[in-house]
């Protein structure tokens, strides 16, 4: 069953591809969710992941930039849900109505989580809070009203805080000029000696934070896989008549592929604890599973799948995004073995 009102659909899939030349913001799936009270299918709630990952599996089948914008959103959600506290309390009400973009700039602090590499940021003590300088490498939905979660290395730990993207020294850079997903508002992030106040800080314990959002956070990012190889897929399975007829075990064979992919998705997030071993796997296959689809849609398109900004070729170019979006290809695939290794 749709997770998706017939005209919200409509709207994004009729608005793809103005999102994917550039002329209209990825960030409006919030406000257009917010507008028929949507937004919360698209945050875990008390563990319940089943409903916001087939929200974001299905709104990737349309648009995977869109579903990407609604990924990070959702995710700022969920960490200052596991944060919990008066200040989260306070900014929640704004990210369900979708008054601002949520951005989850948690790439380096996860990779020190994992132990493959070290925060960006850095944090001095100050009356009340502390100061943090640095570069936010990457990070989506970037706007001066948006609300960033990240981390920086205090006293030599590392913390988790919520910052307004317009506060004081916060500066954004040149957006990314990328192969797909350009109207995801992706840019750099300076710190100046930003102040932080201690009502702020999410999370004090890195290694318990990460371990608690891992689940939600891979889980909801598989979506975003699984939903455009879906549509790819789907789509190339039109086009199987005259010598496209070659394609068709292979189209039934990455069909195949996917659905099993979807019915592992769901297993994992009815449980109370999936193991690491498990989303790894998960989000690797699913991210290959995007990549085989598109391409193979492409292949079968022909022409039309090299145009520009055919659907065909705008699916191709978002999945190549997937594996490189954090974590990459590279880090699952060494978190994997280490994972193996303790298993």
């Amino acid at each position: 069953m749709s997770a998706l009102p017939r005209d919200i659909a409509e709207t994004i899939a009729k608005n793809a591809q103005a999102v994917d030349k550039g002329e209209l913001g990825a960030d409006y799936i919030i406000d257009l969710l917010a507008q028929q009270d949507l937004l919360g299918l698209g945050a875990p709630r008390g563990g319940q992941l089943l409903e916001p990952i087939r929200l974001i599996r299905e709104i990737a089948t349309l648009d995977l930039s869109a579903a990407f914008s609604l990924w990070a959103h959702s995710m700022v959600i969920e960490y200052l849900n596991l944060a919990g506290g008066e200040y989260a309390q306070e900014v929640l009400p704004g990210l369900f109505r979708g008054e601002r973009p949520g951005v989850t700039g948690m790439a380096s602090v996860f990779k020190e989580a994992a132990g493959c590499g070290e925060v960006e940021l850095e944090a001095e003590p100050a009356q009340g809070g502390f100061v943090v300088s640095g570069t936010l490498r990457w990070a989506s939905n970037l706007k001066p009203e948006s609300l960033v979660i990240t981390g920086a290395k205090l006293e030599g730990k590392p913390v988790v805080f919520a910052v307004d993207a317009n506060a004081e020294g916060v500066s954004l850079g040149t957006p990314f000029g990328l192969l797909g997903l350009n109207a995801t508002a992706s840019t750099s992030l300076q710190f100046d000696q930003v102040f932080v106040p201690e009502r702020q800080i999410l999370s004090r314990d890195l290694s318990s934070f990460a371990k608690s959002i891992r689940p939600t956070f891979v889980l909801l990012q598989t979506s975003e896989c699984l939903g455009v190889a879906q549509s790819a897929a789907e789509q190339a399975s039109k086009r199987l008549e005259g010598v496209n007829a070659v394609f068709a075990a292979e189209v039934e064979q990455v069909q195949a592929d996917i659905a099993q992919l979807i019915r592992v998705q769901e297993e994992l997030a009815t449980k109370d604890a999936p193991q690491p071993v498990e989303l790894l796997e998960l989000r690797l296959a699913a991210a290959q599973a995007a990549v085989n689809a598109t391409q193979l849609e492409v292949r079968v398109a022909g022409g039309a799948g090299y145009a520009q900004h055919s659907p065909a070729s705008r699916r191709f170019r978002e999945a190549a995004f997937l594996p490189v979006q954090s974590p990459s290809e590279a880090q699952l695939k060494w978190e994997l073995d280490q994972a193996k290794k303790a298993a």
